[in-house]
């Protein structure tokens, strides 16, 4: 269920209702619940207490590590869930559970300081529950803002774009909300609705109710829609040719995306993707169209490639040495993510492994550029206009690496051998020679005169079994 309320900075907050009695103070505690890698590449969902009192932690710990399961184990969440951490902050409120206002009456039965975050029910429901500010309490400071506040205690150097807050709310009675798309509210004691009210904050999908809903914005969500047209529908990649349009409520479509009539609390004129969805029943999974919107959410906040080796994007390169260029990936639960090396924009035949060896010589002196694509191909997601999965990966390579090469071979009368040497080679060069191509021994050094050098191997006649390199010194 949305409602119109004033959005704050933290863009994702939950609130949750708990079953559980109550007791006062006001320390704040820290507990990681499930920890899977750095705060800056995680959705991190952190977990308040409100309505829980003084001696209540242990309580609060276990609904919050309850409520953290159900949410990891509903799909997408499932696939995605090493890309979330869980993390608990219990603060002591006054009184348990939450300020309830007489159904049908004006708000203003209200208690300031009644618990931490100062958290009501509707007055017409007794379902719906915010925090300040709100209906009841406009004061921004005696609720999100005291949110807010712990995150950056316990947060200050993390983007706020990476989190998202819940309030588990210690009280009898069912309720929840988005809280306009800033807080997802939900009983413990039925935390399916927590997953639904997390395709709002975190997905920005519709509700697909059929209740009206008087005032309530007429603006498409990415599952909801006033249009009939196959092309301008926006799930339509995963609309098949021979699905009617709109899609008739039978048997036969259950579990075909199509366009069903009653969204968005309409019963007509506006459509969703599937018969039964989450969105519209807390019961239900997400539909695919509902599960596409949520994987390409969390991509928006976090990148698969977790670290890569090297690190700095420019390298300068002398010696034709053997490189190697690795990626450390955030793995989903069931499938890997793709990997394709590159080199100067040409994709390296079976490179696709997260570590690459290469030598640099080939690939010519100057500037060269490798790069790592890494994709993620799940079937969870068909359209991606915006590219969330897939990350390039790239290292600009200034190749200054000495080229020496033996031209000019020529039998002397005498009975020696001469040959030239000409490239680069800084450091000079030291000319070898074999009988076996195993063992080398070095027969000169000296440096290139104007890019060349000519060596003369006097008495080669007794040797005419013999191979020459030309090599920099080590």
């Amino acid at each position: 269920m949305k409602k119109n309320l004033p959005p704050s900075f933290l863009a994702l907050v939950w609130l949750v209702v708990c079953l559980h009695a109550a007791l006062p103070a006001r320390s704040a505690s820290f507990a990681t619940i499930v920890t899977n890698g750095p705060a800056t590449n995680r959705i991190n969902l952190v977990l308040f207490s409100e309505g829980y009192t003084n001696g209540q932690m242990g309580s609060f710990l276990s609904d919050a590590t309850n409520a953290a399961t159900v949410f990891l184990s509903s799909q997408p969440y499932a696939e995605y869930s090493n890309y979330f951490n869980v993390f608990a902050i219990f603060t002591n409120s006054a009184h348990a559970g939450s300020t309830h206002l007489v159904p049908g009456t004006i708000p203003g039965a209200y208690t300031n300081g009644y618990t931490y975050f100062n958290s009501s029910y509707d007055n017409y429901s007794d379902f719906f529950i915010t925090l300040p500010p709100n209906a009841t309490d406009a004061s921004y400071s005696h609720g999100q803002g005291k949110v807010d506040s712990l995150l950056q205690n316990y947060f200050s150097s993390i983007s706020t774009n990476n989190f998202m807050a819940a309030l588990l709310v210690n009280d009898l009675t069912p309720g929840g909300s988005d809280n306009s798309g800033n807080a997802a509210i939900s009983s413990v004691a039925d935390t399916r609705i927590v997953v639904h009210e997390s395709g709002h904050v975190l997905g920005n999908l519709g509700d697909e109710y059929t209740s009206a809903y008087l005032g309530y914005p007429d603006v498409e969500e990415p599952n909801t829609t006033t249009n009939t047209a196959y092309s301008l529908i926006k799930w339509n990649a995963w609309i098949t040719t021979n699905t009617p349009l709109p899609t008739p409520n039978s048997t036969i479509y259950q579990a075909t995306v199509g366009l069903f009539q009653g969204a968005h609390y309409h019963t007509s004129g506006w459509y969703r993707p599937f018969a039964n969805c989450r969105m519209q029943y807390y019961g239900d999974a997400f539909c695919p169209v509902c599960q596409e919107t949520l994987v390409l959410a969390i991509y928006a906040k976090t990148r698969p490639v977790e670290t890569r080796s090297p690190a700095t994007n420019s390298l300068t390169i002398t010696l034709n040495q053997m490189l190697t260029f690795s990626l450390a990936l955030l793995q989903p639960a069931t499938h890997s993510l793709n990997v394709q090396w590159r080199t100067n924009f040409v994709a390296i035949g079976g490179a696709t492994n997260p570590v690459l060896n290469l030598l640099p010589a080939p690939l010519g002196n100057g500037t060269n550029r490798v790069d790592a694509i890494v994709w993620d191909a799940t079937d969870l997601v068909r359209k991606d206009t915006k590219n969330f999965l897939k990350q390039t990966n790239t290292w600009t390579l200034n190749v200054a690496v000495p080229i020496l090469m033996i031209d000019s071979p020529k039998w002397q009368t005498n009975g020696s051998f001469t040959f030239r040497v000409t490239g680069t080679a800084p450091a000079g060069v030291v000319i070898q020679a074999s009988t076996n191509l195993t063992q080398w021994t070095p027969l000169k050094t000296n440096t290139l005169s104007n890019g060349q050098l000519f060596y003369t191997n006097l008495g080669a006649a007794a040797i005419p079994r013999r191979f020459y390199r030309a090599k920099t010194p080590p």
